[in-house]
């Protein structure tokens, strides 16, 4: 015990000489390299449930097509535009009717010029069960330009006819379903 308490006195004394007699060199903070932070993000875009019913008119007759206009400015901005280095947009497509479809999506900016097309086929699902398709669509360069200067999108769903589908009519069972979500690859610098 006795030693103990010895070294507890003489400890902070070397501690003290060390500092005291040490060299610190100069320090040039100019030297560091800028922070680069290379953020993703994800965020949730559109959602569309669209039942039988939807696909007919009035009569109850099959509608070719149908679509919606969908207004965004989310791309314009400042910091988008000097931070966005890729972008993924992932469509998930849920089919529960016995009728085969043709997504296509039109990008267009504010002079309502065509910037981007994106279009992928759904298969029928001829039991009425969820059948379940997936597209990715990757934005850089050229096409991450065209993303950027897009203020509005216009989405249509085409009925197409498949050897295995039926004709929609009230009675008809299921739906069309579409979840898309954004993978937006930033880079952020000091």
């Amino acid at each position: 015990m006795k030693n103990l308490f010895h070294f507890s006195k003489i400890l902070p004394l070397i501690v003290n000489a060390v500092v005291s007699f040490s060299c610190v060199k100069d320090t040039d903070f100019d030297q560091t390299d800028s922070l680069v932070v290379t953020p993703i993000v994800e965020v949730n875009l559109v959602e569309i449930q669209e039942p039988a019913d939807t696909f007919l008119d009035d009569l109850g007759d099959e509608v070719l097509n149908i679509s919606d206009l969908i207004v965004f400015d989310v791309f314009s901005s400042d910091f988008v535009d000097e931070n966005l280095l890729k972008a993924e947009l992932v469509y998930e497509v849920t089919n529960t009717l016995n009728k085969a479809f043709e997504f296509k999506m039109e990008f267009y900016d504010i002079s309502k010029t065509l910037k981007h097309t994106i279009s992928f086929n759904i298969e029928n699902s001829p039991a009425n069960k969820p059948l379940v398709s997936e597209h990715t669509e990757v934005f850089d360069t050229s096409s991450l330009e065209a993303l950027k200067q897009s203020t509005t999108l216009d989405i249509t769903i085409t009925l197409m006819s498949s050897p295995t589908g039926s004709v929609l009519t009230t009675a008809s069972k299921g739906m069309i379903a579409l979840k898309s979500k954004g993978v937006f690859y930033l880079q952020l610098s000091e």
